[in-house]
């Protein structure tokens, strides 16, 4: 491969928070010099952001022509390439050659919407420290449906999902330095495998932001969605992931489960505040984990603790969607609250999801006529 690939700069990242600086972010497109590079590079040149610097990697080949020399007011390096690149080929050729203090990706055929880059960056000043920051992607199909994909991040539900696309993700460019790369091995699914690398090594920053859109069935990958769907392949290179990161995973779950164990026995015995504290020990260690967020949840609802029940809870089946008994106990702490429509309609989902959930079926039932009653019913 022909590349312009300089070493990575020895510096740390240019200040998130305070001070005057701005910091440079790399844009890297994987090109396989489809029709729709122009509109995808149209994208980068509608950005607000005034330091982006796009990174144009020549995925097909030597075939690919040589791009613009800009992107509009933005600038353009162009990495070429004598061979076909794989994904991960092309995607550490791409951040070799980045010299941004922070990297994110654009496929050739997705869009990056009016703010995106100013968005992500402005989340992570917000970020504490997190030196990866994400928000939602804009899956838009074929047939022109739009919905958002992605959710709020969590250590434990990374390793059995990916839920992050590399284009809605921002990324310090310390973390190759602290040794993260995409793993070539994986033909697919480099991207799930490259955010579990850097979950070893940082927190993540969330925000629900929806300015990158993904044409998700139009690719060839397989992983993705309708057209762009392979069962076989993307089960083979899922269960990759899973035998790679198995033993990071197990270690985590072993070590979760005892500090919950421990916790659920202090609250038993009265103590609230040694379980509370166990299962925030728990969410240093293994960032917004569902069951350690049930748990503190249903301690803070015997503490009377009400309205922060319901935060932690709804967060807890938020990054664990469609866990019947993550919403169950939603649905109690709403009933408490005395929100009896939002305890009827999570009790509902919990039926509808494991129709033989009996203590979901008999709370659907002791709330029906109250929640019908209510004016605040909102038919779904």
């Amino acid at each position: 491969m022909q590349a312009a690939t300089p070493s990575v700069p020895q510096r740390d990242p240019a200040p998130m928070e305070g001070g005057s600086a701005t910091p440079a972010v790399s844009v890297v497109v994987r090109s396989s010099s489809r029709p729709t590079l122009g509109a995808a590079l149209a994208s980068i040149a509608a950005q607000d952001y005034p330091r982006i610097e796009t990174v144009v990697v020549a995925a097909s080949g030597a075939a690919h022509p040589a791009p613009p020399a800009s992107a509009g007011a933005h600038s353009l390096r162009f990495v070429a390439s004598t061979v076909a690149l794989t994904r991960p080929q092309a995607a550490n050729a791409g951040v070799d050659a980045a010299s941004g203090d922070w990297i994110t990706f654009l496929d050739d055929d997705d869009l990056f919407l009016p703010g995106h880059v100013t968005g992500l960056v402005a989340a992570a000043t917000r970020g504490a420290g997190a030196r990866v920051v994400y928000s939602l992607a804009r899956a838009r199909m074929a047939d022109g449906s739009v919905q958002p994909w992605g959710q709020p991040f969590a250590l434990q539900q990374l390793y059995e999902r990916n839920f992050i696309h590399l284009a809605a993700a921002l990324f310090s460019r310390d973390l190759l330095r602290d040794g993260c790369r995409f793993d070539e091995a994986f033909e697919i699914m480099q991207d799930w495998d490259f955010f579990l690398q850097c979950a070893q090594r940082t927190r993540f920053h969330f925000e629900p932001l929806a300015t990158f859109e993904w044409h998700a069935d139009a690719g060839s990958s397989g992983a993705a969605g309708n057209a762009n769907h392979d069962d076989e392949r993307f089960a083979a290179f899922r269960d990759r992931v899973y035998a790679k990161w198995q033993s990071a995973r197990d270690a985590l779950v072993d070590r979760v489960t005892a500090e919950l164990e421990a916790a659920t026995v202090s609250a038993r015995g009265g103590d609230l505040a040694a379980a509370e504290a166990r299962c925030r020990a728990v969410l240093e260690f293994s960032q917004n984990d569902p069951f350690a967020l049930n748990v503190l949840g249903m301690v803070l609802r015997n503490a009377g603790r009400l309205d922060d029940a319901r935060r932690v809870q709804e967060l807890a089946c938020a990054v664990r969607p469609g866990d019947p008994s993550l919403l169950y106990n939603l649905a109690l702490v709403c009933r408490q609250q005395g929100d009896i429509v939002a305890a009827w309609v999570r009790a509902r989902e919990v039926t509808e999801i494991a129709p033989g959930f009996g203590p979901a079926r008999r709370l659907v039932a002791e709330l029906a006529e109250p929640a019908a009653n209510s004016d605040k019913l909102a038919i779904r």
